[in-house]
């Protein structure tokens, strides 16, 4: 059985709902990831100005970040609070390259990466999954 925060307590906080919608974007997340590891994969093989070796390399982070991903979303699920730091750390990185990506041929790649960074920023914060953490009481 999985265990759950604030053991201390006679009775565990029920799993609220925003933590179920941050592991599942989180997820979605990874698998999103995933796909764009595939999909350098299948261009492994295309001239560019980068050597196989680095083509290489970046195909383990991709690959490297889809796991750390999937891993960081289940442990969201288990309600392990470090995993917060993590969401919010990728979640940041990701508007980070999203907002470039606004305007032009790519503006639908750039919502779609800040949509859902923008919805698990906000939801970390829900007093709810802090409650849920440990952090501190729900009001």
């Amino acid at each position: 059985m999985i265990s759950e925060p604030n053991a201390d307590q006679t009775a565990p906080l029920p799993r609220p709902a925003s933590i179920v919608a941050i592991a599942g974007l989180l997820a979605l997340e990874a698998v999103g990831v995933l796909a764009a590891a595939l999909w350098y994969l299948s261009q492994l093989g295309a001239p560019g100005p980068v050597p196989l070796g680095g083509r290489i390399f970046m195909l383990a982070l991709l690959v490297g970040a889809a796991v750390w991903q999937a891993a960081v979303a289940l442990n969201v699920f288990r309600g392990r609070p470090w995993t917060r730091a993590a969401a919010l750390v990728w979640q940041v990185f990701q508007v980070i390259f999203a907002v470039p990506l606004i305007g032009g041929a790519t503006t639908l790649a750039g919502v779609g990466l800040l949509v859902p960074a923008g919805a698990i920023i906000v939801l970390l914060f829900d007093p709810r999954v802090t409650a849920f953490y440990g952090d501190r009481a729900e009001r």
